[in-house]
């Protein structure tokens, strides 16, 4: 089959997807009504109303929701009854791919926030009629709904290139993965810190101040390996331009989700060309 991309044939796999998923979609979205039901009323009956309770769902709704459909998003391909079937179907690498990473980006960025919306009237409009007051409802417009749908899509992205790689367990064994790339680039920066300003004591909270201008106070070593890079000292170490380093960092993340999504593409593509098929 020629490598060429069909709109058409693209549609006719995220028809297919969707017949075959229905049902475990729509057992989460039951799930999800019934939690924020539950959790409106536990906090009408516990204390004040929780003005943001709805966008603060949307949050936790997209990110469990969408890490967990991305990460069985190539169940098929390590599926030994269907990897065969998978593979042969009439569509290129490319249209597989965009086939299952358009429902759990786009998909999930358009349905969520007005199954959310949906939710929120119904879930207001009953406690209106019990208690006489409600909450506002969710605003799928909220710029902070937006951003948040942001870094979903950066931390969503790893979580697809491992559904494409991983055989079995993907979402445990990108979360092993991830864990291990986070805590080799703590130990380079702390690497690069001890050689910069030289040997001093590691000791929790106890850093010696070396430098005039370095401030250390409550530093604790493992709280770095834990939680990630301490800005403090990196900042006074380096003395950086930090307007040009925020905008290297934004740079770095926008490009994170099509690079992976590129690299699983590429997986596909190899999975297809070992199966003989082109």
């Amino acid at each position: 089959m020629a490598p060429s991309f069909s709109v058409r044939r693209l549609g006719y796999l995220l028809r297919g997807d969707f017949l075959a998923e229905w049902r475990a979609q729509a057992y989460f979205s039951g799930t999800t009504a019934a939690f924020i039901f539950l959790i409106s009323l536990l906090l009408y009956r516990s204390g004040p109303v929780f003005a943001t309770m709805h966008q603060e769902l949307f949050g936790y709704a997209l990110f469990m929701w969408g890490i967990w459909a991305t990460s069985r998003a190539f169940h098929p391909l390590h599926d030994r009854t269907r990897r065969e079937a998978y593979l042969l179907l009439p569509a290129s690498a490319l249209e597989k791919m965009l086939a299952r990473l358009l429902p759990v980006t786009l998909g999930l960025g358009i349905a969520l926030p007005v199954y959310i919306l949906v939710l929120s009237v119904l879930v207001e409009s009953f406690n209106l009629a019990v208690f006489g007051s409600h909450r506002p409802l969710f605003d799928p417009l909220d710029p902070a709904i937006w951003k948040l749908f942001g870094y979903y899509l950066i931390l969503q992205s790893p979580f697809f290139l491992g559904a494409a790689w991983f055989r079995g367990f993907p979402l445990l064994k990108t979360t092993l993965a991830l864990f291990l790339v986070h805590i080799g680039l703590a130990l380079l920066i702390l690497a690069m810190v001890r050689f910069a300003i030289g040997s001093f004591g590691w000791l929790p909270g106890n850093v010696q101040d070396i430098h005039i201008h370095l401030n250390t106070e409550n530093y604790d070593v493992l709280d770095f390996m834990l939680y990630g890079v301490a800005d403090n000292i990196l900042v006074n170490l380096l003395n950086p331009d930090w307007d040009t380093q925020i905008m290297i960092l934004y740079v770095v993340l926008i490009l994170i989700p099509p690079i992976l999504w590129w690299i699983a593409w590429l997986r596909l593509k190899e999975a297809q060309a070992n199966d003989g098929i082109q």
